[in-house]
């Protein structure tokens, strides 16, 4: 079954609040974890390590060069899975 946008933005709020819990009440959909300075490294580094363990699966997509991380496209991503 193929997540919803909703289902996928569900996913990332509860990723980021297991990183650090308060992180998502700052973002929404059109929020950049990076470039808005809501995240430092070690938070995304968390954060991404809390959703592939939600989903139970490496995110191909998302790598060591990966630098988009504005939630719409994080949204986009979660929906192939």
């Amino acid at each position: 079954k193929i997540m919803t946008k909703e289902e996928a933005l569900n996913r990332i709020n509860e990723a980021l609040e297991a990183a650090d819990s308060g992180l998502s009440a700052k973002i929404d959909i059109s929020s950049d974890l990076a470039a808005d300075g809501n995240l430092d490294s070690l938070q995304l580094m968390n954060f991404l390590f809390e959703l592939e363990e939600a989903l139970g699966v490496k995110i191909e997509e998302i790598y060591e060069e990966y630098e988009d991380y504005r939630v719409s496209s994080l949204v986009d991503i979660l929906m192939r899975y």
